[in-house]
């Protein structure tokens, strides 16, 4: 069997608390059985968020994707590893997003987040998933992609991200680009779709529901609209840049 491993340098940690081994959240039981004690995040394990990606992706997907630059995957992870993401997101102290230039203007985004490290659990192991999602793109499209890096993202009531691309002007380090979505019975209510502009100039509408992780090239230009309720994802970008390739060995 191929495992992806990452042997990027590790990113250095600029919260001074962060969620890890010494403060897990407790994740809800899958059982009402007194006796079974709640699992918690100690007990995760990579194999939780195991995808086999090259059956998700069809050849015919694949082909949409480099014709259209978006694609959609719906109940991606299974309850354990989707459970422990939620619970991750619930208990992070957010901070202030900002602005390529380092300023924060609400009237453009008004998300808070928090990048995810190995301190992070369940996040750590979600951006292994997507490195190895990362390695079939390599693969199949000669994407060219190193590394990969992902915040939780919280848009509160009455916030979005106004329109704009994942590559700044002039520059092309992300490739993809990938949104996961945290939010249990979501409905068209509760607004926050993210509007993404596909390679033909069409707009496309997806609803931020739980377990679904929409994928489009960093050059497109998309937003989230208006959030009416609290809505949680995390925001990933698969980069061509980097010091070390990801490494492929059979264990």
């Amino acid at each position: 069997m191929t495992q992806i491993i990452s042997n990027l340098n590790k990113t250095a940690l600029v919260v001074d608390h962060p969620i890890g081994q010494d403060n897990p959240p407790l994740l809800s039981p899958d059982s009402h059985n007194d006796d079974q004690d709640a699992p918690t995040q100690k007990m995760l394990q990579l194999s939780d968020f195991a995808v086999s990606w090259e059956d998700r992706l069809t050849d015919k997907q694949l082909d949409t994707f480099v014709t259209d630059g978006w694609l959609t995957i719906d109940n991606v992870f299974n309850k354990t590893a989707l459970l422990a993401l939620q619970a991750e997101s619930g208990f992070i102290d957010y901070r202030d997003a900002a602005l390529t230039a380092g300023i924060r203007i609400s009237d453009i985004r008004g998300d808070r987040i928090r990048w995810i490290t190995e301190n992070f659990f369940a996040g750590y192991y979600y951006l292994q998933s997507i490195n190895a999602l990362a390695a079939l793109f390599n693969r199949s499209l000669f994407a060219g992609i190193r590394h990969s890096e992902a915040h939780y993202a919280c848009y509160p009531i009455g916030f979005g991200y106004q329109w704009h691309s994942d590559n700044p002007a002039g520059r092309d380090e992300r490739v993809i680009s990938a949104v996961f979505y945290l939010n249990d019975d979501w409905g068209a209510t509760d607004g926050g779709a993210l509007e993404v502009v596909d390679k033909h100039g069409m707009h496309h509408e997806v609803m931020p529901v739980a377990n679904r992780l929409i994928i489009f090239d960093s050059d497109l230009q998309h937003q989230v609209q208006i959030a009416h309720r609290q809505r949680y994802s995390i925001a990933t970008w698969m980069r061509r840049d980097g010091l070390v390739p990801f490494v492929e060995v059979d264990a």
